[in-house]
């Protein structure tokens, strides 16, 4: 038997069937805007659980983890360049170092042994003439080799000359390579200013030694052509020849010597500067604030004197000397937390502040390149971060003028 509803049930059940699609509508409209994530257990009797991520925080999530993957490939390939400009550097340092000792051994032997090869050639040129005087027929032909055999010697005090040229180039040449540090450029154009002057009067007295080896030369072949009695009158010509051009050889060795010592008293001023001038950056980082006035980092008004400079780095990163030289204090050292200070022994001290831990102790001499300390937040520190100041002569300059490398 069929019942037969009234207006009012049949009016109930067409508002109670629209407000159930308006339920269904808004749940599927705020899924939309939602990642779900169901929680199922390991076991039966726990209840299954959902997350729900909102798609704008998903998003977001993704870039910032991007963005940081990028940064870190960033640093990492910086970081190996530096590495491998800083090994190249340190090479070239120990390759000057040798070279100037080897120059220094062979200058004070070449001396010595010139010298005493300079006696004997005298002695032997003063034997020589005696005995052409008294036995100048008899012996003309001895005197010619006598006289052979020095030319050869004196042919290989050229061939030294030449010899020490080379070594004076190479370690000009080597200390060349180094003039990007400023009071090392000076010196070396101050050097080769006075070597110039010498070089001039060594061109003058080659070409004054060139014209009596060309004389010298002719004298011994019209010798040999002629008869003793004719050969005993230029014998003496030839011996003439012969003693000036080694006097300007002396005079040659005299200059060299000169040219020397001023390239050993230059290298002792430079060598310093190429071991303890302050050319690297203490770490490589980001630098978060410059040198001169700045806002308070710690809050509050006014502005304060920045004497240095900060460069930031994950809590723990080692920290470097910029350049050689001794430890002079390495302590906790208040606002600036633990502190090192190296004293690079010509007029410049740098500082590294804020430190985690300090590697070295004062008095230890250390050289450019070796960790001193490791990057931390002590004293008043906004972040993980080193403090770094270059003091040249007592006054604070602004750091960023020595990274040279």
């Amino acid at each position: 038997m069929l019942k037969l509803q009234s207006p009012q049930e049949i009016k109930k059940a067409i508002n109670k069937r629209a407000r159930a699609d308006k339920v269904y509508k808004s749940n599927s409209h705020v899924q939309k805007r939602y990642f779900s994530l169901m929680l199922v257990p390991s076991y039966s009797s726990a209840k299954t659980r959902s997350i729900r991520i909102p798609y704008v925080a998903f998003y977001i999530l993704f870039f910032i983890l991007a963005v940081v993957g990028i940064t870190i490939l960033s640093l990492y390939i910086r970081t190996q360049f530096l590495v491998r400009v800083a090994e190249h550097t340190s090479v070239s340092l120990e390759q000057a170092q040798e070279a100037y000792v080897n120059l220094q051994e062979t200058s004070v032997e070449e001396s010595r042994r010139l010298a005493k090869e300079r006696a004997y050639l005298q002695a032997a040129l003063t034997r020589e003439r005696i005995r052409g005087q008294e036995e100048q027929s008899m012996q003309q032909q001895t005197y010619l080799d006598s006289l052979e055999i020095l030319q050869s010697y004196v042919e290989n005090l050229e061939n030294q000359l030449t010899q020490f040229e080379i070594y004076r180039q190479e370690i000009l040449d080597i200390l060349s390579s180094r003039a990007n540090i400023p009071p090392i450029r000076d010196m070396l154009n101050e050097m080769y200013l006075a070597q110039m002057i010498l070089q001039d009067d060594l061109q003058h007295i080659s070409n004054q030694t060139a014209g009596i080896r060309l004389e010298q030369g002719s004298t011994i072949a019209f010798m040999s052509a002629t008869n003793n009695r004719v050969a005993a009158s230029v014998s003496d010509q030839a011996t003439d020849a012969l003693l000036d051009y080694i006097a300007l050889i002396e005079l040659t060795l005299e200059i060299k010597t000169e040219l020397y010592s001023q390239l050993e008293e230059q290298v002792r001023q430079i060598y310093p500067y190429l071991n303890n001038y302050p050319t690297l950056r203490p770490i490589n980082g980001k630098m978060s604030s410059g040198f001169g006035w700045r806002r308070n980092p710690m809050g509050g008004g006014g502005g304060q004197m920045h004497r240095g400079v900060d460069i930031s780095a994950p809590r723990g990163t080692s920290i470097v000397a910029t350049g050689g030289g001794t430890v002079v204090f390495s302590d906790w050292s208040g606002a600036y937390g633990n502190k090192v200070i190296i004293d690079h022994g010509i007029g410049i001290k740098t500082l590294y502040a804020h430190n985690s831990q300090n590697l070295v102790q004062v008095g230890q001499t250390v050289s450019r390149g070796d960790v001193i300390a490791r990057v931390g937040s002590t004293g008043q520190s906004t972040g993980p971060h080193v403090h770094y100041e270059v003091i040249v002569n007592g006054e604070n300059v602004n750091p960023t003028a020595f990274f040279l490398e």
